[in-house]
């Protein structure tokens, strides 16, 4: 087990979201986080990361190497496309991912991020968070902005990574994306509820 949840509570401006929820992380699980605006998804994910106060219990797997994308920009702007990868590679003197190589990245290296599409930028943030091998990939609607291109290449990705041991807990609105998900669970009036 990557993460055991027991009776996580949060509140979000003094309103409580999140409940007494209660979750398990697994290796090479995909669980999907489905629910309405506001209803505390990306709150949940932040307890996750240890980004937001919250009662109750967290319990990481010792050394579980993690990656965050929230759902807002992640990058600097007035930097190119490789600077921006440079600050998530480990070895920062490698640049020779495959990841960047599926993605096509390389031909935009030079490019400012500010130049970029929305869709290239969601994509270049989602290459940062797969260069290192991680345990556990968190992703708070990482398909916002994509085309079905797009989307159908990063889940091949994730697929790819799911082979190799990783996890992921991701937040979306589209039905499409649904099946990529071992266990799928609607956040709702501040109780998290398994569904099928």
């Amino acid at each position: 087990m990557l993460i055991d949840i027991k009776n996580l509570s949060a509140f979000y401006k003094n309103r409580l979201i999140l409940d007494e929820i209660n979750l398990k992380i697994n290796e090479k699980n995909f669980i999907c986080i489905l629910g309405e605006n506001g209803s505390g998804k990306s709150t949940l994910l932040k307890c996750i990361c240890s980004l937001k106060k919250y009662s109750g219990t967290i319990v990481k797997k010792p050394y579980l190497r993690m990656s965050y994308l929230p759902q807002d920009n992640i990058l600097i702007e007035d930097l190119s496309v490789k600077d921006n990868l440079k600050l998530f590679i480990s070895d920062r003197n490698s640049l020779n991912n495959e990841v960047i190589d599926l993605f096509d990245l390389r031909v935009l290296f030079p490019v400012k991020v500010k130049n970029l599409s929305g869709g290239m930028k969601k994509k270049l943030s989602i290459c940062c968070c797969l260069i290192d091998e991680v345990d556990l990939l968190i992703l708070d609607e990482p398909f916002v902005s994509l085309d079905s291109k797009a989307i159908d290449l990063i889940i091949n990705v994730l697929n790819e990574k799911k082979d190799q041991g990783m996890s992921l807990i991701y937040t979306t609105h589209l039905d499409s994306t649904l099946y990529i998900a071992d266990k799928k669970y609607y956040l709702s009036n501040s109780q998290l509820e398994e569904i099928e």
